[in-house]
């Protein structure tokens, strides 16, 4: 473990974390075995006074007969989805997060509250289970076929081919936007808007097509949530 972060009463300001653990559950006799890998580097670049570049990425791999499993997803992690929507024995997810003050305090009629401060945020990850198919990303042209239905046999009703082309993530989830946050009773507040994307509106389309398509699966979300920045 190294540690070298600067903090303020908002959250870390400059320097760097990082965590290196491993875990094994030896076999002995006819129990069950496992063993866990699981690392989390983070990196902080001072912007002025207060400002700064975060960067983020976290890996979680864990094997065995009886492996571990990790969940993540919402809150600081990777907003726009929802509170721990991931979970799998293998995972991952990065972020870059450009943080600034807008304002250092604000007079109200109950009192002096604390400043607002914004960020730009975009995150990638994704997570999945040993043995079932994972393909973060792909730049592979392929002749698609949207699922639009079922029948009543719940048989898939396709709609019309449609040719993918370009960069597209496949089984992992992106998505990025803005946030203000303000201290209130002494607890950071965080009032996030998020898109999600896919990097490809066409493929979008097809992967969601039961559900409203890209405009659905773009469409604006906003959440409040309590707690400090990593």
């Amino acid at each position: 473990m190294q540690e070298s972060t600067v903090f303020r009463e908002f959250g870390p300001l400059s320097g760097s974390t990082m965590r290196l653990a491993y875990e094994i559950a030896p076999k002995v006799g006819n129990s069950l075995s496992r063993q866990t890998l699981d690392g989390d580097a983070r990196k902080y670049f001072r912007l002025g006074a207060t400002g700064l570049l975060a960067l983020r990425a976290r890996g979680f791999k864990s094997w065995g007969t009886a492996p571990d499993y990790t969940y993540f997803g919402g809150n600081s992690e990777l907003r726009g989805y929802e509170y721990l929507e991931f979970i799998g024995q293998n995972a991952f997810f990065t972020n870059a997060e450009l943080r600034f003050p807008l304002i250092d305090a604000m007079a109200t009629p109950i009192g002096v509250l604390g400043g607002v401060r914004a960020t730009l945020f975009a995150g990638l990850g994704g997570a999945h289970f040993e043995g079932t198919p994972f393909k973060a990303f792909t730049r592979s042209a392929s002749i698609e076929r949207p699922v639009v239905g079922f029948d009543a046999n719940q048989q898939p009703i396709f709609g019309t081919p449609v040719l993918i082309s370009g960069n597209r993530l496949v089984d992992a989830r992106a998505s990025y936007g803005i946030s203000l946050a303000t201290f209130a009773l002494g607890f950071p507040v965080h009032f996030d808007w998020s898109w999600k994307t896919l990097m490809n509106k066409n493929w979008e389309d097809i992967v969601f097509a039961q559900n409203g398509g890209s405009a659905a699966f773009r469409k604006a979300k906003f959440s409040m949530w309590i707690g400090y920045d990593w």
